[in-house]
């Protein structure tokens, strides 16, 4: 009975060690991910204020989707090309994103980036007028652990609280 009992004890002791070793060793690239994502995101408002319109495209897959306010959707990279720039060519053109949330799927694959962001351009006499928003993306992983822009959804705040 003993020896049953010590052979029940080391089964259980065996898979225990397997078991936190497995998790252990694997890895978990959430805060890795999502610091891509922001990092990501950040470089392509970067290249959007400098008129880059390539660097902006380069989240962007061609099945990409833009929700932009008050307009109809833009489906596809090259809709998504032809919007950027023209907000870009637009006199005083500025943008500026606050990305402060990020959260990646428990399996890794998609994620979504909450933030809030600023736009701003000249109005018709040349005096800069901003606009103040939030907006939502979500972003998909590629087997080669790259991350693209797939979808977003932006709209202003109410101006009488800017």
């Amino acid at each position: 009975m003993r020896s049953v009992h010590l052979v029940t004890v080391l089964v259980v002791a065996t898979i225990l060690v397997g078991v936190s070793g497995c998790e252990q060793g694997a890895s978990d690239t959430h805060a890795a991910d999502a610091e891509s994502i922001r990092t990501a995101e950040i470089e392509a408002v970067r290249a959007f204020n400098a008129g880059d319109i390539d660097g902006v495209m380069a989240v962007y897959p061609e099945d990409a989707i833009w929700f932009p306010p008050n307009a109809a959707v833009v489906k596809g990279a090259e809709g998504i090309r032809e919007l950027a720039s023209q907000l870009a060519a637009m006199p005083g053109f500025a943008f500026r994103v606050d990305p402060h949330t990020v959260e990646v799927a428990r399996a890794g694959d998609l994620a979504y980036l909450i933030g809030d962001y600023d736009i701003t351009v000249n109005d018709p006499n040349g005096n800069p007028v901003t606009e103040y928003g939030k907006f939502v993306e979500v972003w998909r992983k590629h087997p080669d652990n790259s991350w693209n822009h797939v979808l977003a959804i932006w709209n202003s705040n109410d101006s009488s609280k800017n």
